[in-house]
């Protein structure tokens, strides 16, 4: 069979094929294929039933059917020229047949290897930050008081990795820019992910609304943390929040004295992999965010509360603080003090 995409309504093939119409809506929306909640798209572009995934990548109507069903060519082809099967279609029935399931395991296996492929690439195509890079302008100008031989070296300074902006569900190379590239780790010292910071050559923000963003990971965070700094002494305190900059003040503001981890994000904080035999205390540094309307709680402190519930009952003394004014973060007190010190 030549197939001809334009000539096929890939909404009803699909449709019949038991994809639920509401993942054709030309909507973001949740994947079909990896479940991903708001990475998908089926934009259908010249009625060739085209789609793009954030992790599943881009794709036409016919690798989503075969994606979806499990399908192999001579099947796939055999669906859309109307003829039975020689299976009952749909996922479910996909995932039963053993051919399949070695087909989606090896699939996976591929993706995760890429994904590190990736992860290693850019960890080893960057550098030791220095004085003079773009990173350390940027966190001089941001964190006041912050002192370069306070840096861990899970900090680093890449020269230039591109800028994908993917707002408009198509991804867009906005160029190469500088990144501060952070690695999160277990607290078994595995590492996990990279986390980039996308800056301008004079150690400003890059000029994108979004220029912070993590990589992709074959696994996910399940508490991993970044590793902020190399305190003068040895301590059995360790100062958790969300945030690199937020992190970077709280070193500062301790001067140095207390080990920081950055979590990323409130979800990932609840869950924060702390190994009890290398910390007695644990100071949580909570984001006051706004209040949630949907579930009635600031979602900083909700995530912290559930963290230090935790801690304590694994033995931990815990302190947790959060920051008075709705929508600061340690970072901007650390700025405004900073700010009133210059000032008085």
């Amino acid at each position: 069979m030549s197939l001809n995409f334009k000539e096929v309504d890939w909404v009803k093939v699909l449709t019949r094929a038991q994809l639920d119409v509401s993942y054709l809506t030309k909507r973001q929306g949740p994947c079909p294929l990896c479940g991903g909640k708001t990475r998908f798209r089926f934009d259908n572009k010249d009625d060739a039933g085209t789609y793009f995934c954030n992790h599943c990548g881009a794709g036409n109507g016919y690798t989503l059917l075969r994606a979806f069903t499990g399908m192999s060519d001579r099947e796939a082809l055999a669906f859309l020229e109307g003829e039975t099967c020689c299976r009952q279609v749909g996922r479910p029935a996909a995932r039963n047949d053993e051919r399949c399931v070695k087909a989606l395991a090896e699939a996976e296996a591929r993706k995760a290897g890429k994904k590190r492929g990736k992860l290693n690439e850019a960890w080893s195509g960057s550098e030791t930050i220095t004085q003079a890079s773009p990173v350390w302008i940027y966190l001089n100008r941001r964190v006041p008081g912050l002192q370069f031989s306070w840096l861990a070296p899970d900090l680093r300074y890449h020269p230039s990795m591109a800028y994908w902006d993917t707002d408009t569900g198509k991804p867009v190379n906005k160029g190469d820019w500088p990144v501060m590239l952070a690695r999160a780790r277990r607290s078994s010292g595995v590492p996990v992910t990279l986390h980039r910071t996308y800056l301008s050559a004079d150690g400003y923000k890059a000029p994108f609304a979004k220029v912070k963003k993590q990589m992709e990971s074959a696994e996910k965070l399940a508490g991993a943390a970044i590793r902020l700094n190399r305190p003068t002494k040895p301590s059995r305190k360790l100062i958790v929040c969300e945030g690199i900059e937020t992190g970077l003040a709280l070193v500062a503001a301790t001067v140095n004295r207390i080990e920081v981890w950055c979590l990323l994000n409130a979800g990932n904080l609840a869950v924060a992999d702390i190994p009890r035999d290398r910390f007695d205390e644990v100071i949580i540094c909570a984001d006051r965010d706004p209040l949630d309307p949907k579930h009635g709680w600031r979602p900083g402190e909700h995530f912290a509360e559930q963290l230090q519930a935790r801690l304590v009952t694994e033995g931990f003394a815990v302190r947790l603080h959060v920051p008075k004014t709705e929508g600061m973060d340690y970072s901007d007190l650390w700025l405004k003090a900073a700010h009133l010190r210059l000032a008085a």
